[in-house]
């Protein structure tokens, strides 16, 4: 590999990594927004179903980042096989910077995978949470 295309790759890399980094901040700020929401409706008696709706539409937003923050993984690691930092015999000059976009439009389900895809993700425990539990304070209070 040459230097120039192995600098290609580390920039890649960086700039997925920042922006694997990003995502979790957005999930941060949506879960914030879903707190604010689920204390505005108890605070003014919002009716429960209006603020569980919200809080529902919220979680899949989540599961949607988690879905594009998996992807991004899955660049990062692409980028890390090509650079092959474990196995450094594997290097050689055809090794070009990844195409991320490129690979993710080939690599893109039909839209019912695509919704599985975003469901399982809003199920995982780091974005279940806080959503459950302030489904039930809202239905409690």
């Amino acid at each position: 590999m040459t230097t120039v295309s192995k600098q290609f790759l580390v920039k890649q890399w960086q700039t997925l990594h920042n922006s694997h980094e990003d995502y979790e901040q957005y999930s941060l700020i949506i879960k914030l927004v879903s707190i604010t929401i689920a204390l505005f409706s108890i605070a003014f008696s919002l009716a429960a179903f209006v603020a569980i709706q919200l809080l529902a539409i919220l979680w899949l937003q989540e599961g949607i980042w988690k879905t594009f923050q998996c992807r991004t993984a899955n660049a990062i690691i692409a980028i890390e096989d090509k650079l092959a930092l474990n196995e450094p015999e594997r290097l050689d000059e055809s090794t070009t910077p990844y195409l991320v976009y490129k690979e993710w439009q080939n690599n893109r389900p039909n839209t019912k995978a695509l919704i599985l895809e975003y469901v399982s993700n809003s199920f995982k425990p780091t974005v279940l949470y806080p959503y459950l539990p302030l489904m039930l304070v809202v239905v409690i209070f």
